[in-house]
C-alpha cells in the first residue's frame, strides 16, 4: 500500500476516506459558486482585483463592473481603443475613426426600442466611460478627431494594415493578462501539481469541472465569442482590407467609409440577436471599426471568474483539506476571492471589467446548458442564451413554439441544431404533418403504430413506431428498416427477438 505522505510541501500516496469526502463537500462548494446567480457584490469584487494587479506589479485599475459578459466584451473593445488612440495619438486610429464616426453615431440612434436594448446599450456605453474616464471624452470628440485627420492620414496610408493588426494587439494588453495568471492562478497551479498526486485532482478538479463546465464557461465564452466574431468579422474584415490598401485609399475613401457602415449595420442586423446588435453598435459608435476589431479579441484577455471553479476547487482543496502552505498561496487568495465574488472579467492595464452573475442558469441531467421554456441563462441587463441539452438554438424555437415547424426543423442543415429542433417539436408531430405512410397499426395504441416516411439526407424512408404510453402521452421512436409489425418494434425496443415478446398484459 502506498504511504501517504502529508507536509505542507508535499501531498502524496493518495487520498484517505475521510479526505475524500471533505473533498466532495469541497466540490459541491465551488459548483455552488460556479452556478451562483445572486448579484455580484462591489464591496467584495473590487478589492479582489485592485489585490490582483498589485500582486502582479501593476498599478492600480478602474475596476468596472458590468451587467453581462456581452456588454464585457464590447465595453471592452471601445476601451481599448480609445485608451489605445489617445497614448499614439499619430498612428493612425484617429484617422481611421474619423472615417466612421459620423456614420455610425447616426446609426445607433434607433437603439431606443426596446427596454433589452436600451439597457445593453446604455451598460455598454457606461460601462466604457467609467474604463477610460477623461480618456473617453478626449476620444469621442469628433471635432478633434476632424482637426487631426489631413494630418495624420498621408502619413498612415502606407501603414494603416500593419498598424492596425500590431494596434489591435496592443490595445488588447495580452501581457496583463500574462502578468496576472503567472501570478496567481498559473503559478500555483503549477506548484500545486507537482506537491500533489493525481488522486487528488480527480477527487476535486474533475468533479468540479464536470459538474459545471458546460453550463457555466462554454456555453457563456461561446455565446460571447459568436456575438463579437459575428458583429466584427463582416464588419471589419472586407472594408478593412480595401481600406488600408495605399494604392486604392485616396481613390476609395469615401465609397470604403460608406461600406464600412453597410456592413457593420448588415452584419450586427443579421447576424446578432437584438442585444448583441445594439452593444456592437454602442462599441462601433464610440470606438469604430477598431473597437469593433478590440471586442472581437476580448478572449486574449479574459478571465473565467466564477466560471473557472474547477480549477480553484482543486487548488484550495490541496490547501485547506491537505494542509498544503505553499509561497504561492499569498498571491492566489486575491485570484480565489475574485473567483468567488465575480463572473468573467477582462483585464488591461488601465481598467479591469468584471460581469455581473447571471440571475438564471439552468441545465439538465447531464450538466449541459437546458430549458424547455425559456432562456437557459439570463443576466439581469437581459441578454439571454437559449440551449437545448448543450446545443445553442434560436430564442423563437422556445419562445414562439409557432414559428417551429417540421419543415424547418428538417430544412436545418446544421445536424445538431436540426436534431435539437426534432426534439423540441417531438418526432409523432413531425410525422403528423409530413403525412407518415401507415405501415402496420396494432390495436392496442400503447403497441402503437409503425409509419414510414422521407427524410432528408436519408436515401431510403425511415420507419418509427409512434406509441402512446400509459400516461397518455404519444412519442415516435426510430425503428429499423427491416421491420414490418408494430410489435415486432416492440420487441426490437426491449432487445428480444419477435418470436420471444409477449404483449403486456392489463389486469383491472
Amino acid at each position: 500500500m502506498t504511504k501517504i505522505i502529508r507536509t505542507k510541501t508535499k501531498a502524496h500516496g493518495g487520498v484517505t476516506d475521510r479526505e475524500l469526502k471533505l473533498m466532495e463537500e469541497h466540490s459541491r462548494l465551488w459548483i455552488s459558486r460556479a452556478m451562483r446567480t445572486d448579484p455580484i457584490e462591489p464591496e467584495k469584487i473590487i478589492p479582489a482585483i485592485e489585490g490582483l494587479y498589485e500582486v502582479a506589479g501593476l498599478k492600480k485599475p478602474r475596476v468596472v463592473i458590468v451587467p453581462s459578459p456581452l456588454v464585457m466584451a464590447f465595453a471592452y473593445g471601445a476601451s481599448a481603443a480609445i485608451w489605445y488612440a489617445r497614448k499614439h495619438p499619430k498612428d493612425g486610429v484617429r484617422a481611421t475613426y474619423a472615417a466612421t464616426y459620423d456614420a455610425t453615431r447616426a446609426a445607433t440612434d434607433d437603439a431606443t426600442r426596446a427596454a433589452t436594448d436600451d439597457a445593453t446599450r446604455a451598460a455598454t456605453d457606461d460601462a466604457t466611460r467609467a474604463a477610460t474616464d477623461d480618456a473617453t471624452r478626449a476620444a469621442t470628440d469628433a471635432a478633434t478627431y476632424a482637426a487631426t485627420h489631413a494630418a495624420t492620414r498621408a502619413a498612415t496610408d502606407d501603414a494603416t494594415r500593419a498598424a492596425t493588426d500590431d494596434a489591435t494587439r496592443a490595445a488588447t494588453d495580452d501581457a496583463t493578462y500574462a502578468a496576472t495568471d503567472d501570478a496567481t492562478r498559473a503559478a500555483t497551479d503549477d506548484a500545486t501539481r507537482a506537491a500533489t498526486d493525481d488522486a487528488t485532482r480527480a477527487a476535486t478538479r474533475a468533479a468540479t469541472y464536470d459538474a459545471t463546465d458546460d453550463a457555466t464557461r462554454a456555453a457563456t465564452y461561446d455565446a460571447t465569442r459568436a456575438a463579437t466574431d459575428d458583429a466584427t468579422r463582416a464588419a471589419t474584415d472586407d472594408a478593412t482590407r480595401a481600406a488600408t490598401y495605399a494604392a486604392t485609399y485616396a481613390a476609395t475613401y469615401d465609397a470604403t467609409r460608406a461600406a464600412t457602415d453597410d456592413a457593420t449595420r448588415a452584419a450586427t442586423d443579421d447576424a446578432t440577436d437584438d442585444a448583441e446588435k445594439f452593444a456592437a453598435r454602442a462599441c462601433k459608435a464610440l470606438a469604430g471599426d477598431f473597437g469593433l476589431l478590440c471586442a472581437n479579441r476580448w478572449a486574449n484577455n479574459y478571465q473565467g471568474g466564477n466560471m473557472w471553479a474547477g480549477y480553484d476547487g482543486y487548488i484550495t482543496a490541496c490547501r485547506d483539506i491537505l494542509g498544503l502552505e505553499l509561497r504561492e498561496h499569498a498571491a492566489y487568495a486575491h485570484w480565489e476571492q475574485a473567483a468567488i465574488h465575480g463572473g468573467f472579467r477582462i483585464m488591461h492595464e488601465e481598467f479591469c471589467l468584471v460581469s455581473d452573475f447571471p440571475e438564471i442558469i439552468l441545465k439538465d441531467e447531464q450538466n449541459r446548458p437546458h430549458c424547455e421554456t425559456g432562456p437557459s441563462h439570463r443576466w439581469r441587463d437581459g441578454w439571454s442564451l437559449y440551449y437545448w441539452h448543450g446545443t445553442k438554438i434560436p430564442a423563437e424555437w422556445i419562445e414562439d413554439k409557432a414559428a417551429l415547424t417540421a419543415a424547418v426543423a428538417l430544412g436545418e442543415q446544421n445536424m445538431e441544431l436540426r436534431r435539437a429542433a426534432c426534439e423540441i417539436l417531438g418526432w409523432s408531430r413531425i410525422l403528423s404533418e409530413l403525412k407518415a405512410k401507415t405501415i402496420d397499426r396494432d390495436p392496442d395504441p400503447q403497441i402503437g403504430e409503425l409509419v414510414e416516411v422521407r427524410l432528408p439526407d436519408l436515401r431510403d424512408p425511415a420507419k418509427f413506431l409512434r406509441v402512446r404510453c400509459g400516461t397518455g402521452r404519444e412519442f415516435a421512436i426510430g425503428i429499423p428498416p427491416h421491420i414490418t409489425k408494430a410489435l415486432d418494434a416492440q420487441a426490437w425496443i426491449v432487445g428480444l427477438e419477435p418470436s420471444d415478446f409477449v404483449k403486456p398484459e392489463v389486469r383491472a
